[in-house]
């Protein structure tokens, strides 16, 4: 009943997105008016400035309405099932800015409607507060963000035989510091997450416990960075992490328990505002309390790298290889290796296309699983004024595992329009 009494919302709220829309069109000849009278001397030239000022705050009310077409939304390797998912996600910010004081609030939601598995319907919601002070050589921030979210039937953890999404709550706290002197500065973040996952009824009637996921991961990381000449800096990184399960021992009786850290040697880079990049190679070790798991000892490596080609043209790089939880059985952990690359190019002010790509391939620990999953995606976005975007794309999916039955195909295209007070 209460994903109907959405749907009825949603059915008189895309006429309302049209309207608006149509209305929003009409300007587009005279924003291009002003376009041209723009100075060219950068990539973006500055636009009027959205949202409702009230003081030192700033009010931004959004809202997003998406179409998207899957293909295989359970990832099957077999008789795929294709579907058309219907978003609609509004969102407010506030943000406040003082001399030494910067405040965010943030709050939103994202429902998601299934034309024919209405089983998979999900109604996801976050809230973020964040905040720093600025002291000169020092500064110091936090955040926390509390959101409610799902994981779709058919992921490593959600099997595709569950009669829903299973939803979770993802909580994460964050408090970190700079400091600078003359020959070093200083950076130190500390994060505590708390992962609690609802159970879920599988399609035979048997329950599926998914507390065995239900932990506590902290994260505590120090920075030394030492600065060359402008616009570079060498550092060194440590980073230590917890990783504490509420069941102990899960159901296949193992200790998911563990403890590791992460050290870094790194480079950043800011070469005259063109290309701006981080990075960063080391070891990665993490131990378990379960002497049934063993031990990953394994390099790690990051990179971030943003290359402005041309004014109009910007190039994207980015790798990372870590160690990531799972709950598949007799795995310890996932070590990924993540790489990937964007383009995006302005043909117009106010039409920007793009293309990526992604490779990941991820080794689960103490089995022979190894799946090596791509991704290679085409999208554009269409200014209509600074209060309307349009935004479009095609996605597709390949996944080859070693490991049975967990092989998928996908494809997807989306169309999904903005608007901002």
């Amino acid at each position: 009943m209460q994903g109907s009494g959405i749907s009825m919302i949603c059915a008189r709220l895309l006429p309302v997105l049209m309207f608006c829309a149509a209305n929003l069109l009409c300007p587009i000849a005279s924003a291009n008016a002003q376009t041209r009278q723009q100075t060219t001397n950068n990539t973006m030239p500055p636009v009027d400035e959205t949202g409702i000022r009230l003081g030192r705050f700033l009010l931004s009310p959004a809202i997003t309405s998406r179409a998207q077409y899957d293909d295989n939304i359970f990832l099957s390797e077999n008789g795929a099932t294709s579907d058309v998912i219907t978003t609609i996600a509004p969102r407010l910010t506030l943000q406040g800015d003082w001399r030494v004081f910067h405040l965010h609030l943030a709050a939103g939601s994202e429902l998601g409607f299934f034309a024919d598995s209405r089983d998979d319907d999900y109604q996801d919601i976050d809230l973020k507060a964040a905040a720093s002070l600025d002291l000169g050589p020092s500064s110091i921030e936090g955040a926390i963000d509390w959101k409610q979210s799902h994981d779709a039937r058919g992921g490593n953890d959600v099997p595709s035989g569950a009669t829903e999404p299973v939803i979770y709550r993802d909580v994460i706290g964050q408090l970190g510091g700079r400091y600078a002197t003359n020959d070093l500065h200083y950076e130190t973040s500390l994060a505590i997450r708390r992962l609690e996952f609802d159970d879920s009824i599988a399609l035979d009637g048997s329950a599926i416990r998914n507390d065995d996921r239900n932990r506590i991961e902290s994260r505590e990381t120090v920075r030394a960075l030492l600065p060359l000449d402008l616009g570079r800096e060498a550092y060194g990184e440590i980073t230590l992490n917890q990783r504490q399960y509420d069941r102990v021992p899960d159901d296949t009786g193992l200790v998911r328990d563990s403890s590791g850290f992460q050290v870094l040697g790194g480079l950043r880079l800011d070469l005259t505002d063109l290309i701006k990049g981080d990075l960063a190679a080391g070891w990665m070790s993490q131990n378990y309390a379960d002497p049934a798991f063993g031990n990953i000892n394994d390099y790690t490596l990051r990179a971030d790298i943003d290359w402005s080609v041309t004014r109009l043209t910007d190039l994207t790089f980015t790798a990372s290889r870590a160690v990531r939880e799972t709950t598949v059985t007799g795995a310890s952990g996932i070590v990924g290796f993540d790489i990937g690359a964007g383009i995006s190019h302005e043909l117009r002010r106010w039409l920007q296309i793009g293309a990526n790509a992604h490779y990941s391939d991820e080794e689960f620990r103490q089995t022979t699983r190894r799946d090596r999953t791509s991704r290679l995606g085409l999208n554009m976005s269409y200014h209509v004024n600074r209060h309307a975007w349009i935004e479009g794309g095609i996605n597709h999916d390949l996944r080859l595992s070693n490991s049975a039955g967990n092989d998928y195909r996908r494809f997807q295209t989306r169309i999904s329009l903005k608007l901002e007070m």
